[in-house]
């Protein structure tokens, strides 16, 4: 059901500083753009972050078409650049296959304005239309006002495991797992078809 995504987007949003944005899912011609949106985010704060998205490897290997079954990425544009993405990835079977991860990134200028929790919930309704029940998120226990903000679209803390997690320089770090369960309307899912 990603086709209800791909046919939604882009969709214009106003964040709580009156700038519109605008939101739809990553394009292969939006690399440069996301590298200089990663490039503007703290080198402190890289350490703190799941995937180290600067690793210039990472964009040799940018695909030509990406598998939005599997990953659906949402950027965000304002004022002509990007400020923020977020992520659902999906399983394509097995026991977890009805769980969606979701992980979200903003720009350090576009902080605390609702950009995260409008691109959460935009993910939460491509989720519903995907016949997804679960959401979950992962975080180094640092990521404070990011594991609040994923609160206030709806997680719920599940699990938070002491220094469980190491980040490149050998300091350990909490690992935070946060879950949301979905209502799925079963129309949306093309179930009842």
């Amino acid at each position: 059901m990603i086709e209800y995504a791909l046919e939604k987007f882009p969709v214009r949003r106003s964040l709580q500083n009156n700038v519109q944005c605008l939101i739809r899912p990553l394009q292969t011609d939006d690399r440069q753009s996301f590298e200089k949106f990663h490039s503007d985010v703290p080198e402190a704060e890289r350490f703190l972050i799941k995937h180290r998205y600067t690793d210039s490897a990472l964009f040799h290997e940018w695909p030509q078409e990406f598998d939005f079954e599997a990953t659906f990425p949402l950027v965000a544009f304002a004022d002509g650049q990007m400020v923020g993405h977020a992520t659902l990835h999906q399983r394509q079977g097995g026991w977890k296959r009805h769980i969606g991860m979701v992980g979200a990134l903003t720009h350090p200028e576009f902080r605390g304005i609702g950009l995260v929790g409008l691109l959460i919930d935009e993910l939460i309704e491509v989720a519903r239309h995907c016949g997804l029940t679960r959401l979950e998120a992962e975080f180094n226990g640092e990521r404070e006002t990011a594991i609040r903000t994923f609160v206030e679209c709806g997680f719920d803390e599940l699990v938070r495991l002491p220094d469980y997690l190491q980040d490149m320089t050998a300091r350990y770090h909490d690992f935070v797992l946060l879950g949301m369960s979905l209502t799925t309307d079963i129309e949306l899912t093309g179930a009842g078809d």
